[in-house]
C-alpha cells in the first residue's frame, strides 16, 4: 500500500527523494541532449546542456539535473541527514568518474561508441551517484568535509560552465560523432 507523504517516515522520504532523483535525472538528462538544437543553439542554453557529442558535454546531461535536484533536496533534507553536501559532491563526482572510465573502458576494445552501452553507462552512473549519496547521508557527520564539499560542488559547476566555451585540447572535449 502506498503511504501519503505526510505519513511517511523520514527514511521513507529520503528513499523517495533518491528514487525520484534517479528517475528525474535520467529523464531530464535525456531531454537535455536535444535542448541545445531545439533552442537554435543559444549560447546561454549551451552553458547548461550538451552542445556537442564529446564525453565532457554528455556528462553535463547528468550533472545539471542532479545539481538542481540536490539543490532542492537541500531545503528538505540538509538538516535531517548527516553530510548532505558531502553526499551531493560525492554523487556528482562518482557520476562523472563512472561516465568517463566506463566509456573509455569499453571503447578501448571496441574502438567505437555503441549507443545502447552509452545509454546504459549514463543510467548506471546516475544510479551509482545517487546510491553513493544515500550511503553518505547516514555516515557519521563530517562537519568540515561538508563545508569543503560546498566548495567542491561550486568548483564542479564552474568548471563545467567554463569548459563549455573554453574547452582545453584534451580527448574528453573532442567530439565523438560528426553530425
Amino acid at each position: 500500500m502506498i503511504k501519503k507523504y505526510s505519513q511517511m517516515t523520514q527514511l521513507d522520504k529520503i528513499k523517495l527523494f533518491i528514487a525520484l532523483g534517479i528517475i528525474l535525472t535520467v529523464i531530464i538528462g535525456a531531454i537535455n541532449h536535444f535542448v541545445y538544437a531545439w533552442t537554435g543553439r543559444k549560447a546561454f542554453v549551451g552553458l547548461l546542456v550538451a552542445t556537442n557529442e564529446s564525453i565532457w558535454e554528455h556528462i553535463k546531461l547528468a550533472l545539471l539535473p542532479m545539481f538542481i535536484i540536490f539543490l532542492v533536496g537541500g531545503f528538505l533534507f540538509s538538516k535531517k541527514v548527516n553530510n548532505y553536501y558531502l553526499a551531493t559532491f560525492c554523487a556528482m563526482f562518482v557520476t562523472v568518474l563512472f561516465i568517463v572510465f566506463a566509456f573509455m573502458g569499453y571503447t578501448v576494445f571496441t574502438r567505437k561508441s555503441i549507443l545502447p552501452l552509452d545509454i546504459t553507462i549514463f543510467i548506471l552512473a546516475i544510479v551509482f551517484g545517487y546510491l553513493t549519496a544515500y550511503r553518505i547521508f547516514f555516515m557519521p557527520k563530517f562537519k568540515w568535509l561538508n563545508y569543503l564539499s560546498i566548495i567542491g560542488i561550486l568548483f564542479i559547476v564552474i568548471v563545467f560552465l567554463t569548459c563549455t566555451y573554453h574547452a582545453p585540447d584534451f580527448f574528453l572535449f573532442q567530439e565523438l560523432y560528426v553530425k
